[in-house]
């Protein structure tokens, strides 16, 4: 082989290619002509489109840096349907190219749920954490659809990334790959190859579904690939900044088959959370970055997502490289916290109240622990949480460490029965009357 080509080939791996990227390139074959010019051999505009639109410029940049020329050109070629295990470099071949054609199937590997041990888990995201395990295990069994949804920045994604990682056959896409690869594959009459990709795994992960909303072809397309992985026992995860039901424009069908899985929120980061994070941020830096009273005084402040928490790390390291300190940002900050502090009526909140009831650690009431006071507080907490919220059972007893639906159901039976119960879910229905929710 040309000593460009083989100079080119590990050049172009040594990239930081996603696992898209890597599957774009496994569909060209490289040639070159004279060791100059490098030709792309493509079996269809599709995958000249979606290469010119993702890797073109790498692939340039990469061979110049081996050649000293620039020039690469597609061409496409019917026969050339091969998905090669690894990247096919052709040298100069005068005699016709005889190729092979595959399916696409890529390699399955044990599912690792170790991955999850580097995600951030708290009473804000334990349900959907708890699902997306399930669903890594066993693909298709439970859950399905999975349907996340939640405010920008509360780790929707990073879910979506982390089960990609640590599953056995997954795909991610987001909705703007997705629409684009639908739309090409219409136009170039190529849509089977994009149908035979996103199907062939075991777990499809398909993440801002919302944009999809009034785009009636992909979303027709969305629902068959759903009863697609439904009808061959494989899992589909699908995330939104909105409820299913809001998500307006959809047809009713494709909500019909969402609400028939699981769906669950992903809140805002818990004070836990926050403290977690401050305190891993603190240690990479040495120690040096914040003191034990500041973290404490920074717990006060209300954050909305993880993005705000990075923002709040950012101007910490800054303060602290330039000098001026980090004691009157902090002040700042708590002041602005009290004047805007604003009680949210949700799953953790409910807990922690029920937990300050009985004077017991949340961290119990989600544990198998059977004491009285414990056992107290989990049967306030699940009363509470099916009169003021809109959870099912089932994700009641996940969000309260995977309890099952006739447990939660037993312990509701329990509470409308008790007279203690009833007073305390008054009082606390008095309470709210006292308390500005959003």
């Amino acid at each position: 082989m040309n000593q460009k080509l083989l100079d080119f080939k590990e050049k172009i791996l040594e990239e930081p290619l996603s696992k898209t990227d890597k599957y774009w390139l496994d569909q060209v074959s490289f040639r070159t002509n004279n060791g100059k010019e490098l030709s792309l051999y493509v079996d269809s505009d599709f995958v000249k489109s979606s290469i010119e639109k993702k890797l073109f410029k790498t692939i340039k940049s990469v061979y110049k840096d081996v050649s000293g020329y620039d020039d690469c050109v597609f061409v496409l070629d019917k026969k050339n349907k091969s998905v090669n295990k690894n990247l096919s470099f052709v040298d100069e071949v005068k005699d016709e190219v005889v190729y092979k054609e595959e399916v696409f199937s890529p390699k399955k590997k044990s599912a690792d749920l170790s991955v999850f041990e580097n995600l951030l888990v708290g009473v804000s995201n334990n349900l959907a954490v708890t699902a997306a395990k399930n669903i890594v295990i066993e693909p298709g069994k439970r859950f399905n659809p999975l349907f996340v949804h939640g405010d920008p920045g509360v780790g929707k994604t990073h879910l979506l990334k982390t089960m990609e990682e640590s599953s056995g056959s997954s795909y991610y896409i987001d909705s703007e790959s997705f629409l684009e690869s639908y739309i090409s594959g219409i136009k170039n009459k190529d849509i089977d190859l994009f149908k035979n990709k996103i199907r062939s795994v075991d777990v499809l992960l398909i993440d801002d579904i919302q944009f999809f909303v009034g785009k009636k072809g992909v979303s027709e397309e969305l629902f068959h690939t759903i009863n697609y992985f439904l009808n061959n026992n494989k899992a589909v995860v699908l995330v939104s900044d909105q409820k299913p039901q809001n998500l307006l424009g959809f047809p009713e069908r494709l909500i019909s088959r969402v609400l028939n899985g699981l769906v669950t929120d992903i809140g805002k980061p818990d004070q836990e959370m926050f403290e977690t994070m401050l305190n891993q941020k603190n240690k990479e830096h040495g120690g040096v970055l914040l003191t034990k009273k500041e973290i404490s005084d920074l717990l006060l402040v209300e954050v909305s997502s993880f993005r705000d928490i990075n923002g709040i790390v950012n101007n910490l390291v800054i303060n602290k490289q330039t000098g001026v300190g980090n004691s009157g940002y902090i002040v700042n900050l708590v002041s602005e916290a009290k004047k805007n502090t604003t009680a949210y009526l949700t799953p953790d909140f409910i807990l922690d109240y029920a937990s300050g009831v009985y004077q017991v650690d949340k961290k119990l009431v989600v544990s198998k622990n059977r004491s009285a006071p414990v056992s107290g507080a989990r049967h306030l907490c699940i009363a509470l949480l099916r009169k003021h919220t809109d959870l099912s059972l089932s994700q009641i007893g996940l969000f309260l460490g995977g309890r099952s639906h006739s447990t939660v159901l037993s312990c509701l039976k329990k509470t409308a029965a008790s007279s203690l119960f009833l007073n305390e879910i008054n009082t606390f229905d008095n309470k709210l009357k006292t308390i500005s929710f959003t």
